[in-house]
């Protein structure tokens, strides 16, 4: 079978990752980068001469070509729905990366079209591929922890003025939001994909403090979940040196404590065995995985993740399964944290 042909669309720093994955893809002969989309012509002529691909001056120039199959979206949050929706309508399929976009909304058309046209959205939450996220998802789904009770997630990590002064687009409410949208997408998406859905934001504030930026640099909420459990969401980045991300999934029979990637406490009342599935994990990970900075450093990560959130993809694309992280996974993330600004009276979310 012929590897997938994948665009990318914004050529900036998260892309070389997603370049990187493609690059390992394209040595088990599953995926291959073929062109990227970049407006910024100094960007563009990095990404050409790293890559070796052509970098066209527009999304819809991309899409003009006729080998691409996928596109993966790799621009600023808040341009990703009308991009995915683009497209979908072009046929292709869709890898877009957290958050989904800054508008709930946008995301769940992207998803509707997504249907419509027959292609599959896919998403990057590229933290569900390791062995202790997957264990405790088998272990709730299977009812090793009984009713879920609580949860939790915290994202306490530090970026300063520079970085947001880096781009114009950083910390404005139309194209990124905060820390809860932009460095804390992954731990919501673990604390949802684990624990349930959101029914209701009881109680928030989100501040902006010590930066100049638009959106918030301190935040706190208060959730329900669907299945009645309480929850926190919390996230600043002003934690000074920047400290680990933390998610805690607690139930009547059973309970788990992530510390960033690495799964710290795992206990259930029945004993409860497991091994990584092969289809997702064909190359065995750790329950527990090297910390890699990205607390104070943006780009502080391997691509050894997001490789495998794209081998995932192309493979349940070619075999006609759905993905492990699907576009309506992006929407149940981007929802709450819409509902998350809406409580806190923030940004244009407040007259939502």
């Amino acid at each position: 079978m012929e590897p997938m042909r994948f665009g990318i669309v914004g050529c900036g720093g998260i892309a070389q990752i997603h370049a990187d994955s493609l690059d390992v893809l394209a040595s088990e002969g599953l995926a291959v980068l073929v062109a990227g989309a970049e407006t910024h012509e100094g960007r563009a002529k990095e990404f050409s001469e790293r890559w070796g691909v052509p970098v066209h001056g527009s999304l819809a120039e991309l899409l003009a070509r006729d080998d691409i199959d996928a596109v993966a979206v790799c621009t600023p949050s808040g341009l990703h729905g009308d991009e995915t929706i683009e497209i979908a309508r072009s046929g292709r399929h869709i890898l877009c990366e957290k958050p989904g976009d800054v508008v709930a909304s946008k995301v769940a058309e992207g998803v509707r079209v997504a249907k419509e046209k027959g292609v599959v959205f896919g998403g990057i939450f590229q933290q569900r591929y390791t062995a202790g996220a997957l264990k405790v998802k088998k272990a709730v789904d299977e009812g090793y922890f009984g009713h879920i009770t609580f949860v939790h997630c915290e994202t306490p990590w530090l970026r300063e003025q520079g970085y947001y002064d880096s781009g114009d687009w950083r910390g404005t409410w139309a194209l990124d939001c905060g820390v809860l949208s932009n460095q804390g997408p992954h731990m919501v998406d673990r604390l949802l994909w684990l624990g349930g859905d959101v029914d209701d934001v009881i109680a928030a504030t989100c501040e902006t403090r010590d930066r100049k930026i638009e959106a918030e640099t301190v935040a706190v909420a208060t959730i329900r979940l669907v299945n009645g459990a309480l929850g926190t969401i919390t996230g600043t980045t002003l934690a000074y040196p920047g400290l680990a991300q933390r998610v805690l999934i607690c139930g009547s029979e059973g309970s788990a404590a992530f510390v960033g990637d690495d799964l710290v406490s795992f206990a259930t009342k029945r004993p409860f065995e497991y091994e990584p599935p092969a289809d997702i994990l064909p190359h065995a990970r750790p329950e527990k995985v090297d910390a890699d900075g990205r607390a104070a450093k943006p780009l502080g990560m391997s691509s050894d993740m997001h490789a495998a959130n794209y081998r995932n993809f192309v493979t349940s694309v070619r075999a006609g399964k759905r993905p492990l992280v699907t576009g309506e996974d992006q929407y149940r993330v981007c929802r709450t944290l819409n509902l998350i600004y809406k409580r806190a009276g923030v940004g244009p979310y407040a007259s939502m």
